[in-house]
């Protein structure tokens, strides 16, 4: 599983999604192998960026550092599917898929708002060729960040 920053649709979202790249572009993550908590990811985790892009640094993670939605936090997972079953359909294949998932329909039944009219950025967590092959990885899983402004609760219905 790899993790993209997604920026906001100003034609560099295709390029970063097509990137592989840590949360904030801290490096690239060739895989995900390990038998925590990387591969349960569901609608509803949250998590501190910072965090997430400090673990994601290593290399190599099986746990992401989760926190309760109640606490500070500034990303959520807000949708999660799997991509179809078969042979790896190629790195351009999945981003374009991963972008498709998360920026459109699903971010505005989430929020409530276009991505293009939100104030909320998305990222996404999704296969690489090794986790597709080596572990069965299908999931998508989008989420919303703050970017830094630390919120508590959901961002569900967040209208910005």
């Amino acid at each position: 599983m790899s993790v993209s920053p997604v920026l906001r649709a100003t034609g560099l979202s295709a390029l970063a999604l097509g990137s592989v790249l840590a949360l904030s572009g801290c490096g690239a993550i060739t895989s995900l192998i390990g038998g925590g908590n990387v591969f349960d990811i569901s609608v509803g985790d949250c998590f501190v960026e910072s965090e997430m892009d400090a673990a994601f640094a290593t290399g190599e993670v099986s746990d992401v550092p989760l926190v309760d939605c109640a606490e500070e936090h500034d990303a959520e997972v807000y949708y999660t599917e799997d991509l179809p079953e078969g042979d790896f359909p190629g790195t351009e294949s999945v981003n374009a898929s991963t972008e498709e998932i998360c920026y459109g329909d699903n971010f505005t039944d989430f929020v409530g708002v276009s991505y293009d009219e939100s104030e909320i950025y998305a990222g996404a967590l999704f296969p690489t060729e090794e986790s597709w092959n080596q572990m069965d990885d299908r999931e998508v899983a989008c989420y919303l960040t703050t970017s830094g402004e630390m919120v508590t609760g959901t961002l569900s219905g967040a209208n910005r």
